[in-house]
């Protein structure tokens, strides 16, 4: 199975696409931070990265951590709508900022695992 570029924690720039009908979902181009790669599980027909999609709109709650500016070269403080987890295919990324630490991460992973008690 070929290496994947990307990795969990990445923060990368993406291009959302609009949705019909219009919904609530973030569009437009936004960083999002990486949560899963199937790809890495077994090969996809295409490839596509699991993404929880930031904001710099403030809310509170375990399912919206704020990532401080400066982590994972984020340009400001912002938001993880984890609870827009979504799949995204690795054609809409188009650009990379960094990485988060695995501390930095552990919020996001905290409202993850909130979502998906199974």
């Amino acid at each position: 199975m070929p290496p994947t570029r990307f990795h969990i924690g990445q923060i990368l720039w993406a291009d959302l696409p609009r949705h019909l009908p219009p919904g609530h979902e973030q569009i437009g181009r936004r960083p999002v931070v990486v949560v899963g790669l199937p790809g890495g599980v077994q090969p996809l027909p295409y490839p596509v990265l699991v993404v929880v999609p930031l904001t710099r709109t403030r809310v509170r709650g375990p399912l919206f951590p704020v990532l401080r500016a400066a982590a994972g070269g984020l340009p400001v403080d912002s938001t993880a709508l984890v609870y827009q987890l979504g799949a995204l295919d690795e054609s809409r990324i188009v650009g990379q900022l960094g990485t988060l630490t695995t501390d930095e991460l552990a919020p996001v992973r905290q409202g993850l695992e909130r979502i998906f008690r199974f």
